[in-house]
């Protein structure tokens, strides 16, 4: 198994793309700690998207996967969810920022409140995380940092069915250069940091909050739309790298295939 022994923290862990990051981690042999806001759905204590869910799943396949309840917009749970993972573990291999949201609005109806959401999950929760696992994997001298982002940090508009998202455009625009940004600062650590973007993708969120969306998509000519299991495989490539191998890279995944590979 390619990360035997490796220590991934995976946030945004519950359900949809950052679900399918923790099973595939868990699959290559690392100890994963998959974390979200909430353990469990009170009102669906059986459903399989949430940690306690992912948590069982783990366990029937015989995979080390624990939870950890987190809120990115607060500080003071990211960083007691990262001191404890390295008491608990000894060290973070691989951090995978997975936690996003991502409402429509027209581009000249935006309220502040709508705008400081976005950012503060978005961007402030990315830097959260990474100015609080960064000191322990300079201190190891290696680690692995994969962001998230999108497609929509650099188109707008027409096809691309960006165009209602302007917020979220911006906010992933600004996970590119903290990707960039840091990706430079820990190079002489040994620590990679790169984004990933996983293009349009088939998730329960997706189908349950915009299926108008999901159904113009189908109808456009663009062809089925992937699940999330189909993001495993770039993950766990990243995971696998240093500094002296891929770092400060944005790589998409095709949206017309199932191939992916640096942005030019």
């Amino acid at each position: 198994m390619q990360l035997k022994d490796k220590v991934a923290l995976v946030v945004g862990a519950s359900q949809g793309s950052g679900r399918a990051y923790v099973v595939a981690l868990a699959r290559e042999g690392a100890k994963v700690i998959a974390a979200a806001r909430t353990l469990t759905n009170p009102s669906e204590p059986d459903s399989t998207s949430t940690l306690e869910g992912i948590a069982r799943e783990a366990a029937r396949e015989g995979l080390s996967v624990d939870t950890f309840a987190c809120d990115v917009e607060r500080d003071a749970d990211v960083r007691d969810m990262v001191e404890r993972t390295v008491a608990n573990h000894g060290r973070i291999d691989v951090l995978v920022f997975a936690v996003g949201i991502y409402p429509r609005h027209d581009a000249l109806t935006i309220t502040a409140g709508e705008w400081d959401r976005v950012m503060d999950v978005n961007v402030r929760g990315a830097y959260y995380l990474v100015r609080s696992v960064a000191p322990h994997m300079i201190a190891q001298g290696s680690g692995s940092i994969v962001l998230l982002t999108s497609a929509c940090a650099s188109s707008t508009g027409g096809a691309s069915g960006h165009q209602d998202l302007l917020m979220y455009g911006i906010s992933k625009a600004a996970v590119n250069r903290l990707t960039t940004w840091f990706a430079d600062e820990f190079r002489p650590h040994g620590i990679a940091v790169n984004a990933f973007s996983p293009g349009t993708t088939l998730t329960q969120t997706m189908r349950r909050l915009y299926p108008e969306k999901y159904e113009e998509y189908l109808k456009s000519g663009f062809g089925n739309i992937p699940t999330p299991e189909v993001l495993g495989p770039p993950i766990i490539y990243l995971a696998q790298q240093s500094a002296t191998t891929l770092t400060g890279q944005i790589l998409h995944r095709s949206t017309f295939g199932s191939g992916w590979g640096p942005s030019e």
